[in-house]
């Protein structure tokens, strides 16, 4: 068997060599001429979201299956797939908490958001997934009051109006990108919709680009400077938009999801996935010693905020990726030259744990602080 494997999936050779033959490929130009003659001598493909997979890709080959190691589905041609009897799974959930970890790292640097929102302010998420699902957990264990939109699912519990989500503090955006169905996505939200935020609110973009247009993410930095914006996906990428860069508070290369272990946790899955169609065995074991130990960390801090700030800043501090977004595409002013380097901040992306498999400790022994460190790990959970 030979699977094509995308380059930038990690631990692909200990994953899927138990399986056959394994060629790691660039995943943004796998449809290129040039690859023609290697997806014809393929029998699987394992990409990431870069890869558009339908009937012009996969015309004249013989693959049969084909797995992505990311938590969308929406650079796949599912009905294409099905009606051709080729075998397909995404990765869902795989980088939920790594998504988490980067919101609450935004969290800690957007100002006084945080304390805002530990003293009684809402945090609100649109698209309330395995990502939103676990992010809104996370922070109601937190003490930290939220409120979702998802009109995929029956409201209940926290769930409720669009309307209502937009009175946020903070508001997350964790959508799919679809465009069609009784509820599409894309360019979901309008510039008058973004401006019912309330003075001085954090708009964060972690989903998918094309949820908000570049046009209205302009008109609102101009209109409402008040709202800070965080973004981490982007309409379009990789050539992202010079004039919306410039604009934002925060602004990294879709990377939200890239911990070390939740890159790890897609490719288990679709790992998993391959063995089951397969009806053969995978071990885990080879994935898993990928991964180093994690450091050891004492956290000093014994008020509530300043104890999250401490922590998530230790393991992850997302101005870091901000940073190294800016620098890298200063003065580029060419879109293939921008792109090329928006992908190679994320194929050179460095390791990242997760603040759930950090080893944090306190020193001091208030129990109190003790269960909020438990809450902010994710520990605990039923």
């Amino acid at each position: 068997m030979r699977i094509l494997v995308d380059e930038n999936i990690p631990a692909a050779l200990e994953a899927f060599s138990q399986f056959g033959e394994v060629q790691r490929v660039p995943g943004r130009q796998l449809g290129e001429p040039q690859w023609r003659e290697v997806l014809a001598s393929a029998d699987a493909i394992m990409v990431r979201s870069v890869t558009r997979v339908n009937r012009e890709l996969l015309q004249g080959t013989n693959i049969r299956y084909v797995g992505s190691a990311t938590i969308g589905a929406d650079h796949l041609d599912t009905t294409f797939l099905e009606q051709q009897g080729i075998a397909w799974s995404t990765a869902p959930g795989c980088n939920a908490d790594s998504v988490g970890d980067f919101v609450l790292s935004a969290m800690a640097v957007c100002g006084d958001i945080l304390e805002r929102l530990l003293a009684g302010g809402r945090l609100g998420v649109i698209g309330h997934g395995n990502v939103g699902q676990r992010l809104t957990t996370r922070m109601q264990r937190l003490g930290i009051s939220c409120l979702a939109y998802d009109p995929l699912i029956a409201q209940q519990g926290i769930l409720t109006s669009l309307d209502s989500v937009l009175q946020s503090d903070m508001l997350c955006l964790h959508a799919p990108l679809t465009r069609s169905g009784n509820y599409p996505t894309f360019h979901l939200l309008s510039f008058e919709q973004l401006c019912r935020l309330p003075e001085g609110a954090v708009l964060l973009s972690a989903g998918r680009g094309e949820v908000v247009s570049t046009e209205v993410l302009l008109a609102l930095a101009e209109k409402r400077p008040d709202i800070t914006q965080v973004l981490d996906v982007w309409e379009p990428e990789p050539a992202i938009p010079l004039a919306l860069l410039e604009k934002v508070f925060l602004a990294t290369p879709h990377i939200a999801g890239y911990s070390s272990d939740g890159k790890l946790n897609g490719t288990r899955q679709i790992a998993q996935w391959l063995a089951l169609q397969l009806n053969q065995s995978f071990s885990a074991a080879t994935v898993d010693a990928v991964l180093p130990p994690a450091d050891e960390i004492t956290l000093v801090s014994e008020a509530p905020s300043q104890l999250i700030r401490e922590a998530i800043l230790a393991i992850y501090d997302v101005r870091e990726d901000d940073a190294r977004l800016r620098q890298a595409l200063s003065n580029l002013k060419d879109d293939a030259e921008r792109g090329r380097a928006f992908d190679v901040l994320r194929k050179t992306y460095p390791l990242r744990r997760e603040l759930g498999s950090s080893s944090l400790s306190l020193r001091s022994e208030q129990a109190d602080l003790a269960s909020l460190l438990n809450a902010l790990q994710g520990r605990g959970e039923k």
